[in-house]
């Protein structure tokens, strides 16, 4: 039997269903092997908002919800408009899919170390000078024509509108997460 994603309506009950990594595993592995992938160190990311999981030491897999639908037309395009566009790596899509109405992106993995773990151990000038490259590469990554992403929905003016009044109106539940957009 061919296991399968369930149409999760909402970000709690994705939450709590991707609590249980053995719901979906079986899952993103069967994904990798459709793709003639064979996962040899599967490792879940268990941050983030989506599910990821890195095949090996090359592979990402990433799956978006269809709640998250968003995300991934406005993370396969970005990865497409910056391909080649910069002096730094950025991870190139090996495959792309759905399953069960769930997009997902094999793509490649960048070496290096999370900033989660490397942030709390660096000395202070280090700390400044990762944010003056984190400040620079906004800047490079700004500079490249936007092309295919224009077409994105929401545009970028009516996604802030919407998230500065779920912050002025102070209410949690209606503020914007990445990728979400809250209905009018």
């Amino acid at each position: 039997m061919i296991p399968s994603l369930p149409p999760l309506a909402d970000q709690d009950t994705f939450r709590a269903w991707r609590a249980d990594v053995s719901r979906w595993l079986p899952v993103a592995l069967d994904i990798a092997r459709s793709h003639g992938l064979a996962p040899s160190a599967p490792h879940v990311f268990s941050t983030g908002t989506n599910l990821v999981i890195a095949l090996d030491d090359r592979l990402i897999l990433k799956l978006f919800p269809p709640m998250l639908r968003r995300q991934f037309v406005s993370e396969r395009g970005s990865l497409v408009e910056l391909g080649g566009r910069l002096e730094l790596p950025i991870p190139e899509i090996v495959v792309e899919g759905e399953r069960d109405g769930w997009p997902y992106l094999v793509i490649t993995r960048l070496s290096g170390v999370l900033g989660a773990e490397a942030w709390p151990v660096l000395p202070e000038t280090e700390k400044q000078r990762v944010l003056a490259e984190i400040g620079a590469t906004i800047a490079r990554v700004q500079c490249v024509p936007p092309g295919a992403l224009l077409s994105i929905e929401p545009r970028w003016d009516m996604f802030m509108s919407a998230d500065s009044d779920g912050c002025c109106a102070g209410d949690p539940d209606r503020r914007v997460h990445p990728g979400e957009f809250p209905a009018a």
